[in-house]
């Protein structure tokens, strides 16, 4: 009888383990990001906190350097169900939303502390809306960072950049921009930007530090020009359709695993590594020019009425953005 009941108690407990097993839900994460970089650790770190929160019933398995595809291909498959999560840069994720965009206007905003106030307390909303639209669930804001320009010279006033190549991510706002600026914009990947920097397909890649030193471009484009041109911000997704399939309690500890980390805190994370990679740069070599306020102020003169144009050609919510944007600034102190 002992030997039968130690066998029928195994047997539950292997039927429990897989019970177990068959109750854990696996979702992907892709990722543009360099494994080694500021962002992988995050990513890690809200896997860790998911599965904690979770008690093992949700595992998060981020896949880094854009082993799903391009930050772009990834957030479609993402919208149509291929793929589960993801954090992207806003400038991607305009390709679905692209008023979204203009987030990144270049220096719209007055200070980060201005810039980070007017998107947690007046876009938030409005970009969960939009993006339910496209069938992906917005999670949370991201920190890419300040956005500097590398290259093999310095790029400190807006006649510097006159006919140069600038890899870009494609969408409306960038686009433009580069064009009033007298530059052209390449498409460029996130994968592709140190090759197409070595064969010359660009000039540069507008880039925050936490990127552009972990990925090695610095090695590529030594010169690194600090403006910089905006505050770089980025945006976790999730499908839809599995996020509301979720059980609505493992939903609830979910989402607080997703969000134990606060954004100022990603962004304070992301912030330090600027200027800590900064430091690195020179260290190892490398030149870093600081634009003087006159110089920035030769980029920002005539940017008010491009704004506005940028936000009429995204389409006919941007118009509406820019406005919850500048009633924002208007709010939130400088």
């Amino acid at each position: 009888m002992s030997r039968i009941r130690c066998k029928l108690g195994l047997i539950a407990m292997g039927c429990m383990a897989a019970v177990a097993q068959a109750q854990t839900l696996e979702y992907k994460f892709a990722s543009s990001a360099p494994p080694t970089s500021p962002w992988a650790k995050q990513i890690d770190r809200t896997a860790a906190q998911v599965a904690e929160e979770t008690k093992g019933a949700v595992k998060i398995t981020p896949f880094y350097g854009s082993q799903l595809g391009s930050e772009n291909d990834a957030i479609a498959q993402i919208s149509r169900g291929r793929l589960d999560m993801g954090s992207f840069t806003v400038a991607a994720v305009a390709l679905q939303v692209p008023e979204i965009s203009l987030v990144n206007l270049p220096l719209f905003f007055d200070s980060q502390a201005q810039r980070d106030c007017v998107l947690d307390n007046h876009l938030q909303k409005f970009t969960t809306e939009a993006l339910a639209k496209k069938n992906l669930v917005f999670i949370n804001w991201g920190e890419v960072g300040p956005v500097h320009l590398p290259g093999k010279k310095a790029y400190a006033t807006p006649a510097d950049v006159k006919g140069i190549k600038v890899g870009v991510v494609v969408n409306k706002a960038t686009t433009e921009f580069w064009r009033e600026m007298g530059a052209n914009p390449i498409p460029t990947n996130v994968a592709e930007v140190a090759s197409s920097s070595q064969t010359g397909l660009i000039d540069t890649y507008p880039t925050p530090l936490a990127f552009y030193v972990p990925s090695g471009l610095n090695k590529v484009l030594p010169t690194l020009t600090k403006l910089p041109l905006w505050e770089s911000a980025g945006v976790t997704l999730m499908n839809k359709g599995l996020y509301d399939k979720m059980p609505a309690d493992l939903r609830a500890s979910f989402d607080v695993g997703l969000r134990k980390t606060p954004v100022s805190t990603l962004r304070a994370e992301i912030r330090a590594v600027d200027t800590a990679l900064t430091a690195a740069h020179k260290q190892a070599g490398g030149i870093v020019v600081e634009a003087t306020p006159e110089q920035r102020a030769e980029w920002a003169k005539n940017l008010p009425p491009v704004w506005k144009e940028i936000a009429k050609d995204t389409g006919p919510e941007g118009e509406k953005f820019l406005a919850l944007m500048e009633a924002g600034k208007k709010a939130c102190p400088k």
